[in-house]
Order: C-alpha cells, then sequence, then structure tokens
C-alpha cells in the first residue's frame, strides 16, 4: 500500500487532509488499519461510516484498499496510491466516474452536505469534481470498482 502525494487526483484530497492532520496531529500519511489501535471508532469517523466504506463498499474491490490516511478511513489504490472514498465524520464521500455524477445525484447522493452546527461543505471544492458524498446507495460498489479498474488501466491514471 502506498500514498502518491503528488499524483493530481490527491491534491484536492490531500490538502483536506492536511488540515485535519493538524487539527487532530496525526503524521503518518499511510497505514494499514492493523497498525492502529482502534480505527472503527478512534479514526475520527462514525463507526458505521468506517463499516460502509470498508467493510460494504471495500468488498467489491479485488485488493484490499483499507487504509487510514492521515488518520482518516479511506480506500486507495494500492499500487497507484489514490485515494477513492474517505470517511468524513458522520458521512463518507466517494470518487465516481464523471458519467455516472447525474445518476448519483438521482439516487440520493450528493454534492453538498449540510451539518448540524448549520455549516455546509461542497464536496466539489474540498475534494474535486468527481466526487460526491454517498448515500448508501447499491450502485455505489459498482462505480468504485468502475474507477479502481480505470484508475488501474490508465496510463497517467489522471482521468477517471
Amino acid at each position: 500500500m502506498r500514498l502518491d502525494e503528488k499524483h493530481p487526483l490527491n491534491q484536492l484530497v490531500l490538502r483536506y487532509l492536511e488540515d485535519r492532520k493538524r487539527i487532530r496531529f496525526n503524521p503518518e500519511p499511510i497505514i494499514y488499519p492493523d497498525n492502529h489501535s482502534d480505527p472503527y471508532i478512534k479514526a475520527g469517523s462514525h463507526p458505521e461510516i468506517v463499516e460502509r466504506l470498508w467493510d460494504n463498499l471495500g468488498s467489491s474491490l479485488p485488493v484490499d484498499c483499507r487504509a487510514l490516511v492521515y488518520g482518516t478511513p479511506a480506500l486507495v489504490h494500492p499500487v497507484l496510491g489514490v485515494v477513492f472514498a474517505l470517511g468524513y465524520g458522520t458521512a463518507y464521500a466517494i470518487r465516481i466516474p464523471n458519467e455516472s455524477i447525474q445518476e448519483a445525484l438521482v439516487v440520493g447522493c450528493m454534492r453538498e452536505l449540510k451539518w448540524s452546527d448549520g455549516e455546509k461543505t461542497l464536496i466539489e471544492e474540498e475534494l474535486g469534481k468527481d466526487w460526491v458524498f454517498g448515500s448508501w446507495a447499491a450502485e455505489e460498489k459498482q462505480w468504485l470498482a468502475q474507477v479502481y479498474f480505470s484508475l488501474s488501466d490508465s496510463d497517467s491514471g489522471v482521468s477517471v
């Protein structure tokens, strides 16, 4: 498992995680879940979110992509080091194929999330145009598998 901190697809994601790292002081860029004392409870995301990412969505992938990136539960392409799913506290965000964005919005995925304190997060600004907040939709497994394979098949990994 590796994290490519220079990959173009990781730039916004890592900027967001760098900000969190400063808040939570987690210096490790990437670690395996087994190297964390309790990633389901103590990694800044609700346990159901970690379960959704790692146990449910991650099961659609041909290899184990579970990781903590700067202490945050994520799915990371193990060869290219590109992050394609991320815990977001009580929500989660996934990178999906550009052609699936409208379908994702129809099944309940969102581009904007309003938090209980009234703050809003625009996922496109935070992570990029190919990200949405997940909605527990069955299609998410298929989209993540498509992203995984498109990254695996691409020379540069830049277009998803």
